[in-house]
Order: C-alpha cells, then sequence, then structure tokens
C-alpha cells in the first residue's frame, strides 16, 4: 500500500527507495502534529511537503521549531562526550596489543575491496558504478579526481585515483539521529585507484553490520531497522562495486 501511494509521486532527483524509507519519518510527523495541545496552524508547517522542495528547520515558525526540537530531542540521541588523545590513545594501544593487528593490517581490516578485471578500462570501471547506483538507487553526490591536484602540485604524472560519492540521504539521517558521530561516514565514498603495476583497484569502508550480533556492548545493538537499512546500503555498495569490478551492470 505504501509503496504504490508513493510510486504515485513524483520528485525530480528522489529515488524511490527513499521515499519508501521517507514513509517512516512521515508516520512520525504525523504522530506529532496529532497531538491536541498543538495550534492549527503549527500543525500546518509541520505536515510533509515534499513538494515545497528542502527546508531548514529554521525555516520555519519558532513555535513549529520548538515543537519538532523536542520530538527530535525524545526520539534521536545526543552528541557524545568528546574522547581525550590519550584516552583514544590508551584504546588503540589496547586494540592493537590485544589483536596483534599493524596500522595496514587495520585498514585492511576496515576495506572492502575488489580487483579490476583486466581489459576494464577506468573510465568503464565509473561508468558501470553509475549506472548500477543509479539502479539501486543510490544518488551520485559527488565525484573528486584527486590524481589531478597530486599531479597539478607536485608536476610529477600520477597514478589515477579517483573518489566517487554516492548516498541515501534518509538512511543516512536515521543513522545520524541513532549516533550522531556516524556522520563522519557520510556520504558513501568508493575510491577507484591504479596501483604501481597498472591494475585498478576498487575500495571502501566495508559496511558489514552482521558481525555485531557477536558485540557484547548493550550499545552495539542496532535497532532491527537500521540493521536491515545497513545491510541494504552494503548490499548496494557491493552491486556497485561489481558492476565496476567487471565492466558490467
Amino acid at each position: 500500500m505504501i509503496k504504490r501511494f508513493f510510486e504515485s509521486w513524483t520528485f525530480p532527483g528522489i529515488t524511490l527507495a527513499a521515499l519508501l524509507v521517507a514513509g517512516t519519518l512521515f508516520q512520525h510527523a504525523s504522530q506529532v502534529v496529532a497531538a491536541d495541545d498543538i495550534p492549527a496552524s503549527v500543525v500546518e508547517e509541520l505536515k510533509p511537503q515534499p513538494d515545497h522542495g528542502a527546508r531548514l528547520l529554521s525555516d520555519i515558525s519558532e513555535e513549529a521549531q520548538k515543537v519538532w526540537r523536542k520530538h527530535l530531542t525524545e526520539t534521536s540521541h545526543r552528541v557524545m562526550q568528546s574522547l581525550s588523545r590519550e584516552h583514544k590513545q590508551q584504546i588503540y594501544n589496547t586494540m592493537v596489543s590485544a589483536s596483534g593487528m599493524s596500522m595496514r593490517d587495520m585498514f585492511n581490516f576496515m576495506a572492502a575491496k575488489k580487483k579490476v578485471a583486466e581489459g576494464v578500462t577506468f573510465d568503464e570501471v565509473i561508468e558501470a558504478m553509475d549506472l548500477k547506483a543509479n539502479e539501486v538507487n543510490f544518488k551520485k553526490v559527488g565525484h573528486n579526481k584527486l590524481w589531478q591536484d597530486i599531479s597539478a602540485i607536485s608536476g610529477l604524472p600520477a597514478l589515477r585515483l579517483e573518489i566517487l560519492h554516492y548516498c541515501d540521504a534518509v538512511v543516512g539521517s536515521q543513522m545520524v539521529a541513532y549516533a550522531p558521530e556516524f556522520s563522519i561516514f557520510i556520504p558513501c565514498r568508493i575510491s577507484v585507484l591504479e596501483d604501481a603495476t597498472g591494475e585498478i583497484w576498487i575500495m571502501t569502508l566495508d559496511w558489514d553490520v552482521t558481525w555485531l550480533s557477536m558485540a557484547w556492548h548493550p550499545d552495539s545493538k542496532l535497532p532491527a531497522d537500521l540493521i536491515e537499512h545497513a545491510i541494504r546500503i552494503r548490499d548496494g555498495m557491493e552491486q556497485i562495486m561489481v558492476a565496476g569490478a567487471t565492466g558490467e551492470w
């Protein structure tokens, strides 16, 4: 029912997947504006209005801001207290001692990567990734050709290195509501790089959250809906990378 409802709408640049997830946000908004003690003018302001385009909280009246901020305070987490440099060093030393991993080992642990098939060119990798991203409802929000800056600054020929940015904005906002610190990881980034031998690699941060089911700390247990969305994001990133690595979509 919800899917058919959203399919009847058309919003330029907004994917169906984003609209489906946004349905949950719309339901929350409806619950807020249904309260009897909220003035009718505020109720009207807080109704979902996708046809009005992007709005900031500061764009609505102060009274409506107060109501919505109260709702957000009750339904999202606050920014945690920063850790001191000394505390971070202590945690890092403990992790390294327990795991036996070097710094490169840790980077390797955090990375998901694929080697591009022989015969697939760098440009074909990017074209295939962009096409697949569109197919799995990821919006491309950036493309940084880092090799150009490297060569321009150094004056030397550079190995090709480009960073592509893809996003599911609604899922990103839900993750930030759960943990504001998660904002450092968005949008999703995939690097395409040429190594010294001329081989092409595709890499990204490994979004696999299934191992969290083994975590002992209660705060490591993501809500079921966020786990579902995170798995969908990871699967989408995997499909994009496979498309790039094979040159097929």
